[in-house]
């Protein structure tokens, strides 16, 4: 994604985010200056767009699911709402929105969720997914008591354990854009756009985050959630989602 900003009355870029956002920082490109990218219907000052830079989220596509109101946080197709910057807003909040604005309210965008909620999700995550597993174990062994633990066991129990993270993951997350540990923490794993996930993208996101920001990186990865911008840890960069709060 490149952008075009004016210096004056001269067009500049287009330009990487990269350099727009070191431009940002600068203090080259103010509230008052107006950008341009592609997919924007015509060119808007800087400051009623704050939040696309750093990897925010770009208008909605065609075809791209469902999205996300920032003021309400219902989820509706994209014909069912308004674009203003980076965020979506559903016709029953258009009303409070628009006087927002009029009143020279800031629009922040998305609300990202940081590491604290985010670990406390996936722990309780991880205390269901255990309850079940073991519940799973305990009933062969009462009904199975001629097996006995062993090697073969052992690999047996951890193939059995990654399906059942696996296929707890991708249900929640395909079906509802959240596991039911982020549910309770009132999160939601959406796409840049704001649309919701699929069950294919699900199924990347948790081998993406249980083994390259877990195993792989010794956890770094998922520590990249406190310094990020949008609060991306390395499986949200590497599958291009952002976790919420609704």
């Amino acid at each position: 994604m490149t952008w075009n900003y004016l210096e004056g009355s001269e067009q500049r870029g287009p330009i990487t985010e990269a350099d727009f956002e070191a431009l940002v920082r600068a203090g080259k490109i103010g509230n008052d200056t107006y950008v341009w990218r592609e997919g924007m219907a015509e060119w808007q000052p800087y400051g009623l767009m704050k939040g696309p830079v750093a990897g925010a989220a770009p208008p909605p596509l065609v075809d791209a699911g469902q999205v996300i109101c920032a003021e309400c946080g219902g989820t509706f197709a994209p014909d069912q709402v308004i674009r203003h910057g980076n965020v979506s807003i559903c016709a029953a909040c258009k009303p409070v929105f628009l006087q927002k604005i009029k009143e020279g309210v800031t629009i922040t965008g998305t609300n990202y969720a940081g590491f604290g909620i985010r670990f406390a999700a996936k722990f309780l995550d991880g205390i269901i997914v255990c309850v079940v597993f073991y519940s799973i174990i305990f009933s062969i062994r009462v009904f199975h008591p001629s097996v006995k633990p062993n090697v073969s066991v052992m690999v047996i129990n951890q193939i059995v354990a990654i399906f059942l993270g696996l296929a707890y993951y991708t249900f929640f997350v395909g079906k509802f854009g959240a596991t039911p540990g982020k549910m309770a923490a009132k999160l939601l794993i959406v796409n840049a756009d704001g649309s919701k996930v699929s069950y294919a993208k699900a199924v990347g996101r948790f081998f993406a985050a249980e083994y390259v920001s877990g195993c792989f990186t010794i956890c770094i990865g998922y520590l990249m959630v406190l310094w990020d911008d949008e609060r991306r840890a390395l499986h949200d960069r590497m599958c291009s989602t952002r976790v919420i709060r609704k």
